[in-house]
């Protein structure tokens, strides 16, 4: 499991949206990208919900936003491509799958072609955003 830096409390970023294309990773349309926890799961289930998602893939990395606000909150449209996003252009990846904002937390899931790959995941600036490197 990795673990983003946590923000100090009242600082608030909208949820990820997708960059320029649905594969550029989770765009947050501010000036720094929210605290996060990225780790392998057994199954997809959003937070809110009792029945998991499908996800294609040997295995399932969830990724999750802490303090994020909705499009309501933050003034940013959400997402509305399509889900899960198709034909990712990185080898490894099968599907992402996003899920709206819940109690100001936001989560994707990315089904992976292999049996737990290493990962990175590393914030970066201008614009804010997360890219998760899958090494396999």
């Amino acid at each position: 499991m990795e673990q983003g830096p946590r923000r100090t409390v009242g600082r608030r970023c909208p949820a990820p949206t997708t960059g320029s294309s649905p594969t550029d990773g989770p765009d947050f349309g501010g000036t720094y990208a929210p605290p996060w926890r990225a780790e392998y799961v057994a199954e997809a289930t959003q937070r809110g919900k009792e029945t998991a998602t499908r996800i294609n893939g040997r295995s399932i990395l969830q990724i999750y936003f802490f303090d994020t606000d909705s499009s309501a909150e933050s003034g940013i449209a959400a997402y509305n491509g399509p889900n899960p996003l198709p034909e990712p252009s990185a080898h490894s990846v099968v599907e992402v799958h996003l899920t709206p904002n819940y109690e100001r937390g936001t989560q994707w899931f990315v089904g992976l072609g292999t049996d737990y790959p290493q990962f990175q995941v590393t914030t970066l600036t201008e614009p804010a955003r997360i890219a998760v490197d899958i090494h396999d």
